[in-house]
């Protein structure tokens, strides 16, 4: 049953939660307007989720734009020209000034999807995606907030005694604030760690395999794979010395400067204290929601589970 429905409604396509693509921050075709009273603004480039249970996301306001912000009705629409793919009705949890505006931190309150036809997507969420794991409201919200392509980072950091190298895509930057945010689960033993150290490194995944990226997120924060037995070389960041894999174009340490407690995730906000771009306009891979990306033309890349 379940193949003859997905031969109905998708043409018999694998059913994932998301299809993975590798891009270059300029091939991103989505966008992505934070609506408020009087203002519409494009947060594309200042906006990350920071926590997914419960679903929050935060957005940078230059400061010429905050006097028009309505903290009582506030929409976040994910858009692909004039488009419209989903939406999200949002609470404002609280406001952090920063130098040149604030970052506002939301929760999500209600969600639309727009993608393909509203069959399609009872279909899809009620039935193809189905887990005793997830509602189904959280199904729709994670659609919704990958409708906006995500990328694939790697967190790495080092102390004497522990290393920890792992893939996420809870993450933005801020650039001119030279703002980086995180969002890391609060189940990860190297959390508390770099908490105490104030120090990480985030670096692309510009040149490698997606299997094994996500290996990577497969090893214990516990007891993490040691350096020497990882499927690639490393080299130390100029400032930290933590290990940067030979396969990134690029990487930012970061001075944590502040961080609160969202849910299951940790939000950290932290200052680029150095940035180096070891190959020129490196790529990376994206997490892009089932439905936007059926309903686009990106490349899939498949991983092996």
């Amino acid at each position: 049953m379940n193949k003859l429905i997905r031969k109905l409604f998708f043409k018999g396509s694998k059913i994932t939660t998301f299809f993975i693509s590798r891009l270059k921050p300029s091939q991103v075709q989505e966008s992505v307007l934070l609506k408020s009273g009087g203002l519409t603004i494009d947060i594309s480039k200042h906006h990350s989720m920071i926590c997914l249970d419960p679903f929050c996301v935060a957005a940078w306001l230059p400061g010429n734009q905050l006097a028009t912000f309505d903290n009582n009705a506030t929409t976040i629409q994910f858009k692909k020209g004039d488009k419209l793919n989903a939406s999200i009705n949002v609470s404002v949890i609280e406001k952090i000034t920063t130098e040149n505006g604030a970052l506002i931190l939301f929760k999500v309150e209600k969600v639309k999807n727009y993608q393909l036809n509203p069959i399609h997507r009872l279909v899809f969420f009620a039935y193809l995606l189905k887990s005793p794991k997830n509602t189904y409201n959280s199904r729709k919200v994670i659609n919704a907030l990958y409708s906006y392509p995500r990328s694939i980072i790697i967190v790495s950091y080092q102390d004497e005694n522990y290393c920890n190298i792992f893939p996420m895509d809870i993450h933005g930057y801020i650039e001119e604030e030279d703002l980086y945010i995180l969002g890391l689960r609060t189940t990860n033993v190297t959390l508390d760690k770099i908490l105490a150290a104030k120090k990480v490194v985030v670096c692309d995944t510009n040149a490698v395999d997606i299997n094994i990226v996500y290996d990577l997120g497969k090893h214990s924060s516990t007891s993490p794979t040691p350096i020497d037995k990882l499927p690639f070389n490393t080299m130390p960041s100029q400032l930290f010395g933590f290990p940067v894999p030979d396969f990134s174009g690029s990487y930012k340490e970061i001075e944590i400067i502040r961080h609160r407690k969202m849910g299951f995730h940790m939000l950290l906000v932290g200052k680029v204290v150095n940035f180096k771009q070891i190959k020129p306009d490196p790529s990376s891979f994206y997490h892009i929601s089932f439905l936007q990306f059926k309903n686009g033309n990106y490349n899939s890349v498949e991983a092996v589970y």
